[in-house]
Parts: structure tokens; C-alpha cells; sequence
């Protein structure tokens, strides 16, 4: 499968997910079983289903590394929307930084990783 097919089962897969779970959504709003106050909370956990997307499987480090900024996003937020283990957007910024370091020491990491696989792969 070609690096562009890849990506786009990928945004296919993510889309449908999202598009599917909208759907379910409002149609338990609008039987009454739930109501958009309590889901939209949850509206973080669309973006680590896209990250989650592109880390199935991992066919490149852009890819990678999209994947776990995604995922640390959507944590993020919900963690600064409800509080969780005390954390605010103004106390928990600086995780921001920490995130950004640590994509900084993956990215030559995975470049070596998926160089030496290519490689193995390729018989070389």
C-alpha cells in the first residue's frame, strides 16, 4: 500500500469514527436518553481518535509524531476542562513545553527507527 493510500484510510477510518459516533449522539438527544450537555465534554476524545488513527499502524514519523501530539491534546484538554488531578489551563501549561521537548528528542529517534526497518525490510 503507498504512503497516500495509507493516509487516506486513515482519514477515512478517523472521519467515519467521528461521523458515526455525531451521528449516534444526537439521535440519543433527540429520543431524550441523553443530552448534549453531558457528551460535549467529551468532545477531547475526537482528537485521540485521530491520533490514535495515525498510530495504526505506524507507517511514518510525521505520522508518529501527530499521533502522539493529538492524544496529548485531547488529555490535555479534558484534564484542564474537568479538573482532573487539579490540572487548569493555567497550571498545567507547562506541559505544553514538556510535550514539545519531548516530540523534539523522538523525532531524529523514530527518523533512525524507520530507516533501519526500511532497511531490514528491503534486504539491505
Amino acid at each position: 500500500m503507498s504512503n497516500e493510500n495509507g493516509q487516506h484510510w486513515r482519514k477515512q477510518l478517523s472521519w467515519g469514527i467521528i461521523l458515526t459516533g455525531v451521528g449516534v449522539a444526537f439521535l440519543l438527544d433527540r429520543s431524550g436518553a441523553l443530552h448534549w450537555g453531558t457528551i460535549w465534554r467529551y468532545w477531547p476524545a475526537l482528537l485521540v481518535v485521530a491520533g490514535l488513527s495515525n498510530l495504526v499502524p505506524p507507517t511514518n514519523v510525521k505520522l508518529v509524531l501527530d499521533g502522539f501530539s493529538h492524544i496529548f491534546f485531547g488529555a490535555w484538554f479534558y484534564c484542564s476542562f474537568e479538573h482532573i488531578w487539579g490540572l487548569t489551563f493555567g497550571n498545567s501549561w507547562p506541559l505544553l513545553l514538556i510535550m514539545w521537548g519531548v516530540t523534539l528528542v523522538l523525532k531524529p529517534l523514530l527518523e533512525n527507527y524507520f530507516v533501519s526497518n526500511k532497511e531490514h525490510y528491503d534486504g539491505k
